[in-house]
């Protein structure tokens, strides 16, 4: 089992999430390495972005999902965008190149999670979409935010980083 010291030595740049909330780490609980997918999805015709708000903690950020089985990296952020918020047809998938560290409780899973978030963008085709299902549903809603109040709505470090990266790689 790693150590939150062993994390940090190896990850320096690790946002740890210390906050006291409902998804602050818990000492003693293992610490589970995740490479999930964190994506930021822009609306097809306006300039506003997706942003997820968890409703079993205080936490707004890009849609996360991890990669299954020999899933490709297109695959996974389309299940993900479908599965989490319906829409069925997206235009555009651009892998970042980039990942951000983030050490916090995972309450659905009831672990620590140590997640290793890769960016990749994706633009919705239209706003056609499927109804969510009750449990996804039950973990967050999504709301579409303006370019510039991106920022402000995100609560964690690591959600920041990734959008300070894709903000400053000309978008």
């Amino acid at each position: 089992m790693q150590t939150l010291e062993e994390v940090k030595q190896k990850y320096p740049d690790v946002s740890v999430n210390l906050d006291g909330g409902t998804d602050a780490y818990k000492e003693g609980l293992p610490i589970v390495e995740r490479d999930p997918v964190a994506v930021i999805i822009k609306h097809p015709s306006e300039d506003l972005y997706l942003i997820a708000k968890w409703k079993q903690s205080v936490w707004n950020g890009f849609l996360t999902g991890g990669i299954e089985g020999s899933d490709t990296l297109e695959e996974t952020v389309k299940r993900e965008i479908h599965e989490e918020t319906g829409f069925k047809n997206v235009a555009e998938i651009v892998p970042q190149n980039f990942v951000s560290h983030g050490l916090f409780f995972h309450p659905v899973k009831n672990v620590n999670r140590l997640a290793h978030y890769h960016l990749v963008f994706a633009l919705l085709g239209n706003l056609d979409k499927d109804e969510v299902s009750e449990e996804e549903k039950a973990i967050a809603d999504f709301e579409w935010v303006k370019k510039d109040d991106v920022l402000d709505m995100l609560t964690r470090e690591n959600m920041k980083v990734l959008w300070h990266h894709y903000i400053s790689s000309a978008h």
